[in-house]
């Protein structure tokens, strides 16, 4: 059966159970990929076939389907939490050492530690981060990322991988994002396999910090995106769907000081920084508004030492998630503004409670664009053809690298990894279908980038 026709079969079938309308679609031919679209500007899935070197790609990733799920388990099974240096520093090795046998030149990058705002004070130190390159002839620059780091620390009890009966893969970090950089891994080799990699203007980074909003990468992200044409970033999908376009992310921290005093015997005596902090968190997570798509959430909260003592100390954690870069100003002033309006007074203290804060917007919002609709496309056209197909797109409050890359400029599809649930908890899972049917989605996308005419 000609492949072509299995595309128009399947994409009719998307039609008859109501997955994707294609009525009244418009495929537009430019730069780069097609791009097809309904009259409500939702993108669907070009038509399109796989040439014999890309089939051959496919049997590739088939033939190895055992050592790719083997290849996810070591990998999960290292601890890459954020804060966990020493892990990190394993991962990053093993990373190395793959990227250099398909012949890149890598380079570790480091990041200054991270001053933190607390009443324990302290840094944040950030691992290594490391790049891969590959430079050849003339065609496009393209620039694939994905973060070393989980969510999971060392001493979680969420550590390896399970694998169940029926293909179902559970544990940390297999959607978000291990599974996504072994799938960029073996599309790696794939394309190696059929003399691609040759030739091609291609760059990988693996940082180590996304998590906590990328806060020692986002300059080395910048720079590399404005040496590129295109971004592929492997973080996953959710329900088999793409983001199209993600919210923008912020974070503040507020520290309180008050005066400590006993709180039975001199309880006047006292400047209580917890109730200064409690006023200032009720009136920032007003700040949520959910017509405007602007939310606020204290994430961590921490105040005082001893039940009998009046706190000295109180700090903040929190979060803001807005829809473009003019909301996410407004939050962070009205944050500043918050921490700067004091609520509690003493008249023996005048300069107490004392509110100290920060705040950054990490993450810049992501809006729809016309290349990366392009590349989505053509990404759900292949799905088709491969298996587990891509059936539509979402928008996202999660963040993610592509957003800092795109910010400048860089088109970038941002959700080329395993299709998952449960992201961040000890339910995260995805399957071993998905693992290997976007490893050959990866590798056919990646190839027609890197060696488009």
């Amino acid at each position: 059966m000609n492949i072509k026709v299995v595309c128009r079969r399947r994409i009719s079938r998307f039609l008859i159970t109501g997955v994707i309308g294609l009525a009244a679609s418009l495929t537009v031919q430019g730069q780069g990929s097609p791009l097809s679209l309904n009259q409500a500007g939702e993108v669907l899935p070009i038509e399109t076939t796989l040439t014999a070197q890309e089939r051959a790609m496919v049997a590739w990733v088939d033939e190895r389907k055992q050592s790719i799920i083997t290849e996810l388990s070591a990998h999960v099974d290292i601890n890459t939490g954020t804060a966990n240096i020493e892990g990190i520093d394993r991962y990053r090795t093993v990373l190395e050492q793959e990227l250099a046998a398909l012949g890149f030149t890598t380079e570790t990058h480091s990041s200054v530690p991270i001053d933190v705002l607390t009443c324990e004070g302290g840094q944040v130190l950030v691992a290594d981060h490391l790049t891969g390159v590959i430079r050849g002839g003339d065609g496009p620059r393209v620039l694939i990322n994905g973060h070393m780091d989980t969510v999971f620390s060392a001493t979680d009890e969420f550590q390896s991988l399970q694998i169940s009966d029926d293909g179902v893969l559970k544990g940390p970090g297999v959607a978000d994002m291990k599974g996504g950089i072994v799938v960029m891994l073996n599309a790696l080799r794939a394309l190696s396999d059929q003399g691609l990699l040759e030739g091609s203007n291609l760059t990988v980074l693996f940082n180590s910090d996304e998590e906590i909003g990328s806060l020692g990468s986002r300059s080395l992200i910048e720079s590399l995106a404005g040496k590129h044409d295109i971004g592929l970033v492997f973080e996953g999908t959710y329900g088999s769907r793409v983001t199209r376009a993600r919210k923008g992310l912020g974070q503040a921290r507020l520290k309180v000081t008050g005066r400590e005093s006993h709180a039975g015997g001199a309880h006047q005596d006292g400047v209580s920084a917890n109730l200064e902090l409690a006023h200032k968190i009720i009136e920032i997570e007003g700040l949520t508004d959910y017509a405007k798509k602007l939310t606020v959430n204290t994430g961590v909260m921490n105040g005082g030492e001893k039940r009998n003592t009046v706190p000295g100390c109180a700090d903040a954690y929190v979060d803001m998630r807005f829809p473009a870069e003019q909301g996410g100003e407004y939050l962070k002033a009205e944050i500043e503004r918050i921490a700067n309006n004091t609520h509690t007074s003493h008249p023996q203290y005048p300069g107490l409670p004392r509110t100290e804060s920060w705040a950054v917007l990490h993450r810049p919002s992501k809006p729809q664009h016309a290349e990366v609709d392009k590349l989505i496309s053509e990404a759900m056209g292949i799905s088709i053809l491969v298996g587990e197909p891509i059936t539509g797109t979402r928008y996202s409050g999660g963040g993610t690298d592509g957003s800092i890359a795109q910010g400048v400029g860089l088109p970038t599809m941002d959700s080329l990894g395993l299709d998952g649930t449960g992201a961040h908890s000890s339910r995260e899972a995805s399957s071993i279908n998905s693992l290997i049917e976007r490893t050959k989605l990866a590798a056919i996308l990646l190839a027609r980038q890197l060696h488009e005419k």
